[in-house]
């Protein structure tokens, strides 16, 4: 018996993988969407979402993923060190825009593809929407690039929209003075927020209730000690929790308490956020 079985669950509530299936709307996410949406609506052509790691951005992507394709022809390319001519190719691979034969082409014939297919893809009514995830990693020339990319336009509208998604060294690197021309161009920039204590224990219920076993939501004093390790960020608190569930099976408890939580936590090398303060302003134990 594993210890998913144990507490009588079928699949693992706390997985690190981004699944829409377990997607928490909280007002962070809730927010940060509506105004997403609302920029790509308004036919803004550079938006930016700013988040620490494991905040959730990319599964904030996926959970607009059915609102995006049914609107628009959408490029999503995840960038490692992605140079200019790799970022084009990228792109128009993930658009299945390129035959095998095109692949070598250099980075103005690949330019110049991008903005063929734009005028074929216009008459449709769809735009064009390039997400670039984890976009800290973009060397200065390609973010550069993207700029480029963004002049296509008509008399009426841009052609392309332009997401740039990624942790805060993003925003240090757009700030640079050599990037000064595209941030003019930015008109939408929002910052992913962790969870709230609150929302932590919303956010613990959501997962278990997902699986059958909302009744193993821990109480207020466990919960606290949740927020001390992981500050509301949805990865820590998923990874912490599923060490927990297997703490509390292999000393064969059917709940998760403080010392699950800190055994996880020391398993885990996790230490909890200094100065942290209890709900009346007490340090938290």
């Amino acid at each position: 018996m594993n210890h998913l079985h144990f507490f009588g669950i079928q699949e693992e509530p706390f997985r690190l993988t981004p699944d829409r299936d377990f997607f928490f709307p909280s007002r962070a996410h809730a927010a940060v969407a509506e105004v997403i949406r609302y920029g790509l609506e308004s036919g803004e052509g550079f938006l930016i979402i700013y988040g620490e790691v494991g905040t959730g951005k990319t599964m904030l992507l996926r959970k607009l993923g059915s609102y995006l394709h049914n609107r628009y022809d959408t490029a999503y390319i995840i960038a490692p060190q992605l140079t200019p001519r790799d970022l084009l190719f990228a792109i128009l691979q993930d658009l299945n825009a390129l035959s095998r034969q095109e692949s070598d082409q250099s980075a103005p014939a690949l330019f110049q593809k991008i903005y063929d297919y734009l005028v074929r893809r216009n008459p449709a009514g769809k735009r064009l929407l390039v997400i670039i995830d984890e976009a800290q990693s973009l060397p200065e020339e390609s973010i550069e690039q993207l700029r480029l990319l963004s002049n296509f336009e008509t008399d009426k509208e841009k052609l392309m929209q332009i997401l740039l998604v990624g942790q805060p060294e993003l925003r240090e690197k757009i700030y640079r003075p050599s990037l000064r021309q595209l941030r003019q161009r930015i008109t939408i920039s929002e910052t992913l927020q962790p969870l709230s204590a609150a929302e932590m224990t919303a956010y613990i219920n959501f997962r278990l209730n997902r699986v059958g076993r909302a009744d193993l939501t821990p109480p207020a004093r466990v919960t606290k000690m949740v927020y001390r390790y992981t500050r509301g960020t949805p990865r820590l608190i998923n990874k912490l929790m599923s060490r927990a569930l297997l703490m509390s099976y292999a000393a064969g408890k059917q709940h998760i308490d403080k010392k699950s939580i800190k055994d996880a936590a020391t398993s885990l090398d996790m230490a909890p956020l200094a100065g942290f303060r209890g709900r009346f302003g007490r340090p938290a134990s």
